[in-house]
């Protein structure tokens, strides 16, 4: 092998003459593509928690933050009492204000035909205003934080 050069001559079993990279060049061209996969979020980050309602997991639901500009919107379902926002459709670091919805299960399907009359029931909003349209919620999303909001409704 010549000094400075970036390949190595090797022969083979089979008497051919193989080139091969150098080991610099072959070490960073793996460091690349291992910082280079992670997956760009934009500077969004992940966000979970809990939901309890009147002292128990809520079932069912849904989570909403939102920016005070409106720029920046993200939420969940809440399922069993948990909620997870992955990186790639999370927040950037800032203050949102929390909404927390949920209804009553409406009961029985209608046993008519579709239409208007089959209709008429509608679902009653389980979670108090102070929690949804007049929300006193909010959340700050930090870089350095775990980004774990636990909400316990009354």
């Amino acid at each position: 092998m010549r000094s400075g050069s970036r390949f190595a001559s090797v022969v083979a079993s089979n008497g051919r003459i193989i080139r091969t990279v150098g080991r610099s060049p072959a070490i960073l061209l793996v460091a690349v593509i291992v910082i280079g996969c992670g997956p760009d979020t934009g500077g969004r980050l992940g966000l979970s928690g809990t939901v309890t309602f009147q002292g128990a997991p809520l079932k069912t639901g849904t989570i909403e933050f939102a920016s005070d500009d409106a720029k920046q919107l993200s939420g969940s379902t809440i399922t069993d009492g948990k909620y997870s926002v992955p990186a790639d459709k999370g927040l950037l670091p800032g203050k949102y204000t929390v909404r927390i919805s949920a209804v009553e299960d409406a009961g029985a399907a209608p046993t008519g035909p579709p239409g208007p009359e089959s209709m008429t029931q509608q679902a009653k909003a389980l979670i108090p205003p102070q929690y949804n349209v007049e929300t006193t919620l909010s959340a700050e999303v930090t870089e350095g934080g775990s980004n774990v909001f636990d909400f316990d409704l009354k």
